[in-house]
């Protein structure tokens, strides 16, 4: 029975080793398929590079797909955005993450991060990598521990040819003895970019170039566009100069010419020379002769160098040749169209290899007006036109010459009756406040094609002072003139018309009020938010260039628009007050001016408002908004001239300097249209107080005695119409018959007053006398 049972025993556990041996097999089966299916899913090559966007990683793209199709090897390309350094990062931290593996990559790290986790990848997997574009530099020597190869161009090579053609442009041809050199590179987190300078570096070291900037930049044309734009304004500060620029690749290179271009500095005898390599630029700068050479780098030929090396490794398990490099040939403007290539047996025509454009189109430009000192030359501005600021210089001109010529002969005529009642001192103040008003056109005539930004903001600054207290300085001379009329002849005010005499001093606190409110505006202005010299932008393209500007005096701050319109009201009011006191003194106007103060005055009040408008609606027009303010300083100043001025020197100088109008005429008819005196007192232009009818003392308005008063105020109620030779008897010597009809004898006669407005008025009524200056 143990021989039964151990039988039994025995065929039992033989049967359970035996399916679990056959269970073994299927799962060791099963494992081996789904390793060889995830094998078959894996592509042959994986290639990670950047994406189409630009020139030259598209001419790498094409190269690869073209040589995995001619080799017959399965290709996954995997792009890492336009040098995105973020993408990069991601993109190698997926294929280390990733089970599905190729069985080499082809890999162009954009940084030094990426090179990284590259060296990760491979201790990860294992995988064979080929690096492209990057040869690993003395500082990167640990990645030759990850890499099966390199392939492609030699920074080296191109950055010492680019040192070449430097010398041979500026030493050889150009005879410059010590030339200086701006070198405008890559990145410096990117490897090529310390291969490039070292490399140049040691190609210009036996020649007396020397390099005065070294700029590492960010990818594309743009950076270096704005680098150009600062070192220009840099130099033109320093007085330093540079002759040529070395640029790492064409592509860096057009920011550099047309920031260069825009400041004209390629034309010259003295143009800078432009080196560059890669030629990944624009062709017609280097046919038209503006860039000098560049070197010929094919992607195309860097792509096919890299396949045939990784299906070397794909057929042999290894590589002959660990370092293998493209073709870096010099290209100038005299060889690069008829040059040809030889690589792995085949020619290629230079041309074809490059990823150039054919026509330069402006790619770059000012983001921001304040990269560049004066953005102008730069952009496009919009000037005022030369013919424009020669019709503000002549208008000045004009008012120069009648401001000049009005002072001269106010002092000639200066005695002269006409100019002597029309208040010599208030017409010399309106001259010097015209002068003083016209200067600021002189200051508006100013841009920056001529002057400085430092001049430009003076010029800001001294203009709006000069027009703002020449103009007030005009009108509240015509305020006080007026002020003092109206003292004189008695409106208004009840303390003050028993004054019988009212002096310049009395009147100057408006012209000294009214400049000094202006003033204080002006300075307040100036401290807090400065009128200055700015250029705005008008117009931008759809990359946020800009594409035109233009050059204007404005405030920064958020609340600008105060000043002016406090300024602008100020003087508004005291326009407007100017007229009421010229409308209360209207029945004088022979006399007094008010007629011809009225018009000036309401002329200035319709300038300035459609001034106001017009500059309003005038926006981005530099020109009209020049017109405005010229023409508004002109047509005022020679308004006011014209007219008050005018017609007293005119008088003079046509031999009626002593012919006056009859004081006594123009009162009696202004008593007339006044109906009566009513008040206890009133006071005539000549200064003398009118007592009431009650104490029957009547002094008349050309300062005549007793008798004479009440003649005149029997005329004035009862005969305005009176005849011409009535009124010269009244108004001459011959009043004896008057007084005697009117008045009683008295031991003492009267004596005749005198009105002079040029400063004093004296007064003998009673035997007394009373003067004012």
């Amino acid at each position: 029975m143990r021989l039964s049972g151990f039988g039994y025993n025995s065929v039992h556990a033989s049967s359970s080793m035996v399916l679990f041996l056959l269970l073994l097999v299927q799962v060791c089966v099963c494992g081996t398929r789904a390793q060889s299916e995830i094998s078959s899913l894996a592509p042959d090559i994986v290639a990670i590079i950047p994406d189409r966007s630009t020139a030259y990683p598209n001419g790498l793209h094409n190269g690869l797909l073209s040589s995995a199709t001619r080799y017959n090897v399965s290709l996954e390309i995997r792009d890492v955005g336009d040098f995105d350094t973020g993408k990069s990062l991601l993109v190698l931290q997926e294929a280390i993450d990733s089970e599905i593996q190729p069985k080499i990559y082809c890999i162009w790290p954009v940084d030094i991060p990426s090179r990284q986790l590259m060296k990760e990848l491979y201790d990860t997997h294992g995988v064979p990598i080929i690096q492209m574009n990057q040869l690993p530099g003395e500082d990167s020597a640990w990645e030759w521990d990850h890499l099966l190869g390199y392939a492609g161009p030699s920074d080296a090579l191109r950055a010492s040819n680019a040192g070449l053609m430097m010398i041979d442009s500026l030493i050889k041809k150009r005879g410059i003895s010590n030339p200086k050199v701006a070198a405008l590179g890559y990145p410096g987190t990117y490897g090529g970019y310390h291969l490039s300078i070292a490399a140049f570096r040691q190609s210009i070291a036996n020649s007396s170039i020397e390099i005065t900037h070294d700029l590492p930049l960010d990818w594309g044309n743009q950076p270096a566009y704005d680098a150009m734009v600062r070192l220009m304004d840099e130099m033109k500060t320093t007085g330093d100069e540079i002759h040529g620029v070395y640029a790492m690749d064409d592509n860096i290179l057009i920011g550099a010419y047309e920031a260069l271009n825009d400041r004209g500095r390629l034309d010259a005898h003295d143009a800078v020379t432009l080196v560059g390599t890669v030629c990944n630029g624009h062709r017609d700068i280097l046919g038209q002769g503006k860039q000098y050479g560049t070197t010929i780098q094919s992607p195309f030929l860097e792509a096919k160098l890299a396949v045939d090396s990784a299906v070397e490794y794909l057929t042999t398990g290894n590589i002959t040749e660990i370092i293998r490099f493209t073709p870096n040939p010099i290209a100038t403007t005299e060889t690069w169209e008829t040059m040809v290539v030889e690589f792995l047996g085949e020619s290629y025509v230079a041309d074809a290899l490059c990823t150039w454009t054919l026509q330069h189109e402006r790619t770059n430009g000012l983001k921001n007006i304040e990269d560049a000192e004066d953005a102008c030359e730069y952009v496009d501005c919009l000037y005022i036109p030369e013919g424009l600021f020669l019709a503000g210089y002549v208008v000045a001109g004009i008012n120069y010459t009648l401001c000049v010529l009005g002072v001269v002969l106010l002092y000639i005529y200066r005695k002269k009756k006409v100019v002597s009642i029309a208040q010599p001192f208030f017409l010399g103040l309106i001259l010097v406040g015209a002068l003083v008003d016209t200067t600021s056109i002189i200051f508006m005539s100013r841009d920056n094609l001529g002057y400085s930004n430092e001049n430009l903001d003076r010029s800001c600054m001294a203009w709006t002072w000069l027009l703002g207290m020449g103009q007030m300085m005009t009108t509240t001379t015509l305020v006080a003139k007026m002020a003092r009329v109206k003292a004189v002849i008695g409106i208004g005010d009840r303390a003050a018309i028993r004054r019988t005499s009212v002096t310049v001093r009395d009147v100057s606190g408006f012209i000294v009020g009214g400049l000094v409110l202006d003033a204080i505006i002006l300075t307040v202005w100036a401290v807090q938010d400065p009128y200055h010299w700015t250029i705005s932008v008008v117009s931008r393209d759809f990359e946020d260039t800009i594409l035109q500007a233009r050059g204007e005096c404005s405030s920064n701050g958020e609340n600008y628009w105060i000043y002016p319109v406090v300024l602008l009201l100020l003087h508004l009011t005291v326009l407007i007050y100017g007229n009421i006191l010229a409308w209360q003194t209207r029945r004088f106007h022979q006399i007094s001016d008010s007629r011809m103060v009225a018009v000036s005055l309401f002329n200035s009040i319709q300038l300035l408002m459609v001034a106001a408008i017009m500059l309003s609606l005038s926006d981005d027009n530099v020109a009209i908004s020049y017109v405005v303010r010229a023409s508004y300083a002109f047509l005022n100043n020679v308004g006011v001239v014209v007219l008050i001025v005018g017609p007293k020197l005119y008088k003079c100088i046509t031999g009626k300097g002593d012919i006056i109008p009859n004081i006594h005429a123009v009162a009696s008819r202004a008593a007339g249209n006044r109906a009566s005196f009513n008040d206890d007192h009133h006071t005539h232009v000549s200064g003398f107080a009118v007592p009431s009818q009650r104490t029957q003392n009547y002094s008349t308005v050309s300062g005549l005695d007793q008798g004479s008063s009440r003649a005149f105020k029997a005329i004035s109620e009862n005969d305005v119409d009176q005849t011409q030779s009535q009124r010269k008897r009244l108004s001459g010597n011959a009043t004896s018959d008057y007084t005697k009809r009117s008045v009683p004898e008295s031991p003492q006669e009267s004596k005749p007053s005198r009105v002079d407005f040029s400063g004093s008025i004296n007064n003998t009524v009673d035997g007394s006398k009373s003067s004012g200056q």
